[in-house]
């Protein structure tokens, strides 16, 4: 097991157990980056992947898998899987292709939700095959299962929005193909809001027009936005795996939702720059098709209610702070 993980002002780890093992799924975005960046201090880190290019930190290990070999049938690739598996101190699964590569049209959303079940439905069949399954199964998942919801304070008892919500019904089959993990692990469904960091492309596209000096509200700009820094994702990620009280359902988002025109003031505070061009939601959809709405015109005053009340401290609890860090 793990030692227990100590919150001041920065997580400290004060004892490290070498025999920790480590399996992240879908460590490529920058979310695995940064569980890459807390977990390795722990233990060994091994990231499933469909390709192995060489491009990984030193100290982590690549295995090539098939995250569909559940659906293919592929006994042999499903036994490799469980060998990996077996005996790891946790798995995060953040697998499945990018919700913002695309426009959300009916063939994007069936390919997001396809390699986010296939993936996950793989793990849990190999899991189960495994000796000693993963003591701890961090499950990602996302704020989009809320949808659209004005100004009402979302928290984990909080159900899921409406179904017609480009990304509602994504994030109930994903997680609740995670659901069979539990008879085995620990299991946690994070779900995660829009992560700001120096190499997120959420973070990039929303810094760009404030640079050209042409940033401005999206939409009305009152929208709610359920953001979280980078490091506090990994950070957090790290303290689920020591907190066996902690199980089910977490937010993981700041604790300190911001307006979208606060977090664009915020940005062009910090760059000496102007806040002063809308961008009509019409115009949005039009470009970006259902990608607007699902990431850029929905309110989501979503709150982490279960870390705060276990004790996880952020580092970047407010939207001036994160962006004054990033900046």
């Amino acid at each position: 097991m793990l030692p227990h993980i100590v919150s001041t002002h920065a997580v400290r780890y004060t004892e490290v157990m070498a025999s920790s093992q480590f399996v992240i799924a879908g460590a490529g975005g920058v979310v695995g980056q940064r569980a890459i960046d807390a977990l390795r201090p722990l233990g060994s880190v091994t990231v499933l992947t469909r390709r192995d290019d060489g491009a990984w930190p030193k100290g982590v290990a690549p295995v090539v898998w098939d995250p569909a070999a559940a659906r293919r049938g592929d006994e042999a690739a499903l036994d490799r899987l469980a060998e990996v598996l077996d005996g790891a101190t946790a798995l995060l699964n953040l697998a499945g292709s990018s919700i913002a590569a695309g426009r959300l049209d009916e063939p994007h959303r069936a390919r997001v939700l396809g390699s986010r079940v296939d993936a996950t439905q793989t793990l849990v069949t190999a899991a189960a095959r495994a000796g000693t399954a993963p003591r701890v199964w961090l499950q990602g998942s996302a704020v989009g299962l809320y949808g659209d919801r004005g100004d009402e304070v979302l928290t984990e008892a909080s159900p899921p929005g409406a179904s017609s919500f480009p990304l509602v019904s994504t994030g109930t089959a994903w997680e609740a193909a995670a659901q069979p993990a539990a008879e085995r692990s620990r299991l946690v469904v994070v779900r995660l809001g829009v992560v700001f960091d120096h190499e997120a492309e959420a973070w990039r596209k929303l810094l760009l027009p404030v640079k050209l000096f042409a940033g401005g509200p999206l939409g009305s700009g009152r929208q709610w936005m359920p953001w979280v820094s980078g490091r506090d994702v990994g950070r957090a990620f790290a303290w689920l795996v020591a907190h066996d009280e902690v199980a089910g359902v977490v937010n993981l988002t700041a604790p300190e939702p911001a307006r979208q025109i606060d977090v664009t003031r915020a940005a062009a505070r910090a760059l000496r720059r102007p806040v002063w061009l809308p961008a009509p939601a019409f115009a949005l959809r039009l470009v970006l098709g259902g990608v607007a709405d699902a990431l850029l015109l929905a309110s989501q005053r979503v709150v982490p209610a279960r870390l705060l009340e276990a004790g996880f401290a952020f580092e970047d609890p407010t939207i001036d702070g994160a962006i004054d860090t990033l900046v």
